[in-house]
């Protein structure tokens, strides 16, 4: 991300120049300078963004299911929230959520598994 940011940061220099440019009376230096700039921003465009989180390289399958598919509602507190097959996902927090729906009172949520 760091290298982004410098070239990026240069880039937005070069930007400022040309703009200095086409106010004077050098119009072929700022059109050799805008197709530069376009092409450099078209391969930052077309490079795949770089992993620097050394937890995203090592990803690990989700699990399977919830130890328990059937839990204790948090709005009615009855034993009828069930886990809703095929609905796992990645927590923003770290760990994976499924999502449950309470077969009396109708409450939904997402719920952390382990």
């Amino acid at each position: 991300m760091a290298d982004t940011t410098s070239r990026l940061t240069s880039l937005k220099a070069r930007i400022i120049e040309l703009a200095d440019m086409a106010g004077s009376n050098r119009e072929g230096e700022a059109r050799a300078l805008a197709a530069e700039l376009t092409g450099e921003l078209d391969r930052l465009m077309a490079e795949p963004p770089r992993q620097t989180d050394s937890k995203a390289s090592q990803l690990s399958p989700p699990p399977r299911a919830p130890r328990d598919e059937v839990e204790r509602c948090p709005v009615c507190t009855l034993r009828s929230y069930h886990y809703q097959r095929g609905t796992i996902r990645e927590s923003e927090y770290g760990g994976h959520e499924a999502f449950y729906r309470c077969g009396s009172c109708a409450h939904e949520g997402w719920r952390e598994i382990t």
